[in-house]
């Protein structure tokens, strides 16, 4: 039986999500509507709005929380990571906005994992920095 109770440092964290998200990373979706637009590396605007948002969702400890502590991530574990997802799946912006946009993070996983270092080093650091995508447009 998995237990989905959330420790109250966790929860705290879940609580800020669900506010920044709403207040700060939903108007985002009206902004740049169009789905593919969080991965558009040519929408200057919007890389603009983006860069601040990364950095305080770092500042919270929450940046790339699908990946373990020694993956480079903070080591929530999935049933944590799934109260955050839940509150992501609510805008286009949310998964690139904390740094664990589809197809990055199983792609991040698994060169942690079994990657060399000049592919850790090459592609890797770059995902976990959010300087680039697996695939943009």
């Amino acid at each position: 039986m998995i237990d989905f109770e959330l420790d109250p440092e966790f929860q705290a964290k879940v609580d800020w999500a669900r506010r920044f998200v709403r207040d700060q990373v939903e108007p985002l979706d009206h902004l740049f509507p169009d789905p593919t637009a969080p991965y558009d590396r040519s929408l200057k605007v919007a890389r603009t709005l983006l860069a601040p948002l990364q950095a305080e969702v770092k500042r919270q400890g929450l940046w790339a929380c699908h990946l373990d502590k020694d993956l480079g991530g903070p080591d929530y574990g999935q049933v944590k990571f799934l109260h955050i997802n839940e509150i992501l799946g609510r805008t286009n912006w949310g998964p690139v906005v904390f740094g664990c946009q589809g197809p990055d993070s199983g792609n991040s996983e698994i060169l942690a994992r079994f990657g060399t270092e000049e592919q850790k080093e090459r592609w890797l650091k770059p995902l976990l920095a959010g300087d680039m995508y697996s695939c943009s447009r």
